[in-house]
């Protein structure tokens, strides 16, 4: 937690900040309200402000609710079950689950859910001394996986482990302990990556999710709003009972996570890495996972709307929901920044367009600092208490097609295939799948270029500056296509990690014990 020093430093930016917001939505107000009202600048604005409200200032009051919960003691003979969720995966990250999972300390069952269409981990299973689940087709993909094996089992909790998660041996006893509360419907812990210094796309998109697991769910916490995310959670048999089991869907966690809070159960979180995972090492796999990701949230929101569950959500809950349902946006947003900055560059005049771009790099300059106090103080992961990652912010903005796709593929209801993260090592980048990158950076330049041979015609210093900071964000994409033209893409930590899964004694996730508080 913040001590006083650092927490009135924290209130003076938020103060800070929240002026500076203020003083942001009443200029592009004013300034509408001025020119006459269009149908595309209210849009524009209405969708600023609810980004304003979700990303910034209800994170803001998120952070102002930051507190770890104590871990209480696990009581004895509880009956629990393990599932954990395979289909088509390298053998090696099956068998590395698998050991991890059997030796986890409390005593439980392990089953190995088999998806796969030969059967191919039987042998694996037996070895192993693990519970063997297979079925015919795989309808509804992991969610129906989980509910023909619910079908089958009968423990009164069931933890959840994707197939590239490795539980620490004290997973079950740092979780079950809050289920003494009766009102407890799921424990969410931490997720964590081993795989973060495999190369430059690993690093970066193991950086993606560091704020959110370290500071953020932690705080959603604190309000009563910390979601499911699939893997790394057990989850209490009859509250799977009361909804109807796993609900499907691309984003399965999220729509199963809606369900449980609108029916009234509760949640909380192990801000702990107990369970160390794969995070995507290839362009490509981020972009499918991402591609899968941001379409399931976007749909599960739709979902949640469509069939009122999202309505009998509390207050904090529903803008919780919000914030998740709202990041996937930000190809969108990224998107029109680029285009609304052209469009001034080419533009004799942009003195409005100046003056809310000088009050939105404040803004962004505030949040930068908060958040960079919160991951210094308050982060668990060494990770995030580095309280900068330019190299996640980069991969993310540079892939706004992806988000962009997206949302299109949701509004005109085109589905996209399930799609399994991708677990190699990937050595380049396909110059095809970035060509509308490709289009915006050369148009962006040449926007540049105008207006520095025009600059008399009507100077616009700061749209000049956030042309270029827009460049700038997609130096991961320069990075990667001059790594992929040397033929190199850092070093190959995977098959290290893939020969160490050879030997007789796997590694089995343990967590850094310096990370534990309670």
């Amino acid at each position: 937690m913040l001590g006083r020093l650092k927490k009135l430093i924290f209130f003076v930016l938020v103060s800070v900040g929240v002026m500076l917001g203020v003083n942001l939505l009443t200029y592009c107000w004013g300034h509408l309200y001025a020119t006459g009202i269009s149908i595309l600048w209210l849009f524009l604005f209405v969708y600023f402000l609810v980004a304003c409200i979700f990303q910034i200032f209800f994170v803001w009051y998120l952070y102002g609710r930051f507190k770890k919960r104590k871990i209480p003691k696990a009581s004895p003979g509880l009956s629990v079950d393990v599932f954990v969720t395979a289909y088509n995966e390298p053998m090696w990250i099956v068998e590395r689950a698998l050991h991890a999972a059997g030796n986890i300390h409390y005593p439980h069952t392990t089953y190995l859910l088999d998806d796969s269409p030969e059967g191919i981990y039987r042998d694996l299973a037996e070895r192993l001394k693990t519970e063997y689940f297979t079925r015919e087709g795989n309808l509804h993909f992991k969610a129906g996986n989980i509910n023909k094996a619910l079908e089958r089992t009968s423990g009164e909790f069931i933890a959840i482990f994707d197939i590239d998660h490795a539980p620490d041996s004290e997973f079950l006893d740092r979780t079950l302990g809050f289920f003494d509360d009766e009102r407890i419907g799921f424990v969410q812990v931490m997720e964590s990556f081993c795989n973060a210094d495999e190369n430059l796309i690993s690093e970066a998109s193991a950086q993606t999710a560091v704020e959110y697991f370290n500071i953020t769910l932690t705080c959603k916490d604190q309000v009563g709003a910390c979601s499911h995310h699939g893997s790394n959670a057990v989850i209490r048999r009859k509250v799977l009972e009361s909804i109807g089991g796993y609900r499907p869907g691309l984003a399965e966690d999220l729509e199963t996570s809606i369900a449980i809070h609108s029916e009234g159960w509760e949640s909380a979180y192990v801000c702990e890495p107990l369970a160390p995972g794969l995070t995507p090492a290839s362009f490509q796999a981020f972009c499918k996972q991402q591609l899968k990701w941001s379409r399931g949230v976007f749909e599960a929101a739709w979902n949640s709307f469509r069939e009122k569950t999202f309505f009998k959500l509390t207050w904090h809950q529903k803008f919780s929901y919000g914030v998740r349902f709202y990041y996937y946006v930000v190809g969108f947003s990224f998107f029109c920044g680029m285009n609304l900055t052209l469009l001034h560059l080419l533009r004799p005049d942009a003195t409005v367009y100046e003056g809310f771009i000088a009050r939105l790099l404040s803004l962004t300059v505030i949040t930068l600092l908060i958040r960079f106090l919160m991951l210094r103080e308050c982060g668990t992961e060494p990770i995030a208490r580095k309280g900068v990652h330019f190299k996640g912010a980069s991969l993310v903005l540079c892939i706004w097609p992806i988000y962009v796709l997206s949302l299109i593929c949701t509004i005109a209801r085109i589905r996209i295939p399930f799609i399994s993260t991708p677990k190699e090592s990937g050595s380049g980048i396909d110059l095809r799948t970035i060509v509308p990158q490709m289009i915006m950076i050369c148009a962006l330049v040449a926007g540049v270029v105008w207006k520095v041979i025009h600059w008399n015609e009507g100077p616009a210093p700061f749209t000049l500056l956030f042309a270029m900071i827009l460049l700038g964000q997609h130096w991961m994409l320069f990075a990667l296509i001059w790594k992929s033209l040397r033929g190199a893409l850092g070093k190959p930590a995977l098959n290290d990690i893939q020969t160490e899964m050879q030997v007789a004694k796997l590694d089995s996730g343990k967590s850094d014990p310096s990370v534990r508080k309670n």
